[in-house]
């Protein structure tokens, strides 16, 4: 059932040079009715781990679990979390304001020549309840906090928008559009999206569904954007990233590839109780391209969250995010 599940419904075999029946032909004799569950759990993680997917999963129970990621993807520990924000709190400077919202995964600064900071850490989790409708409800109020008529006309308005999503684990597509839709007066395509349709098939895709970009009723910011993206940039922040590729002027992208990821996951269980899953979806641009496996590339490359930059205290692309805005403004 496992390997069926994904030669019926994962899309990017050829893209990763996997040939799935040669996976099955190695790993079914190993299975036998004297199989333990260590055993398996070993055998079906050993068959997703070259896929290098991030939306790839078996989780076998809270302490025994494996999701997949790309070649050199260092998940980040709270100690890491904690020099990330010291050396993002030294690159926007000293008595800079951050106001937080969303259990802190929202936060704004003013910066000087009029320059705005917006991070966002991730797409879910706005509220204790964790649902949807708080989630959006609180994005609603955070933004309604940021993008005011102050900020985004007259005289008092920003020269340039940072938005950062270098550590964004993902989330919530409809609460990314959610932002973009502050970032443009006029409704555009985001992206469309197909899901494969042929279990015998993998070139079989349903007809793609286009979704749009459509400008918020009230404020909203059409000056300079410096959207901020590396690794750790992983499926709704990814998402966003390439929604925010249609709008005019398109931001400029600084730092490095995202992670490479992003289809909705496809939930399935085994027979045993156990759960897995993986994308069966394509995001594709208004060319058909999609950037699943290498990732969405930066116009502006710039190391992000390097070892020697965090213990020095340094954002190099929030630093060159900034000149650039300055320097365009």
């Amino acid at each position: 059932m496992f390997w069926r599940t994904y030669a019926e419904n994962y899309p990017f075999f050829r893209a990763k040079k996997v040939d799935w029946a040669a996976v099955r032909d190695r790993y079914r004799p190993r299975i036998t009715a004297r199989t333990t569950d260590a055993e398996l759990f070993a055998v079906l993680r050993a068959m997703i781990e070259p896929l290098h997917d991030a939306h790839t999963r078996v989780v076998a129970g809270p302490d025994r679990w494996f999701a997949g990621k790309r070649p050199g993807t260092v998940l980040p520990t709270p100690a890491f979390t904690t020099r990330v924000d010291k050396a993002i709190a030294a690159g926007l400077g000293p008595g800079v304001h951050r106001r937080s919202w969303a259990q802190g995964k929202l936060s704004y600064a003013d910066l000087p020549g009029r320059i705005g900071y917006f991070r966002v850490t991730q797409f879910a989790g706005y509220t204790k309840k964790g649902d949807y409708a708080g989630d959006a409800a609180e994005l609603d109020l955070a933004l309604d906090a940021v993008f005011t008529k102050g900020r985004t006309r007259g005289p008092g308005a920003l020269r340039g928008l940072i938005v950062d999503v270098r550590l964004n684990g993902g989330g919530a597509d409809p609460l990314g559009l959610r932002i973009a839709s502050r970032l443009t007066d006029r409704g555009y395509s985001a992206y469309r999206k197909r899901a494969r349709n042929d279990p015998r098939d993998p070139a079989r895709f349903t007809t793609p569904v286009p979704v749009r970009v459509g400008p918020h009723h009230g404020p909203v910011y059409t000056g300079p954007v410096a959207l901020l993206t590396g690794r750790l940039t992983i499926s709704a922040g990814e998402t966003f990233t390439q929604a925010l590729m249609g709008r005019s002027p398109a931001p400029t992208r600084i730092g490095e590839h995202t992670q490479g990821v992003f289809s909705d996951v496809l939930d399935r269980g085994l027979p045993n109780g156990w759960r897995f899953g993986l994308p069966n979806e394509e995001f594709l641009t208004a060319g058909g391209r999609t950037f699943d496996g290498a990732g969405i590339p930066p116009a502006v490359p710039v190391p992000v969250f390097a070892d020697a930059d965090l213990a020095a205290h340094r954002d190099p692309a929030l630093a060159r995010a900034r000149a650039l805005l300055a320097g365009s403004s």
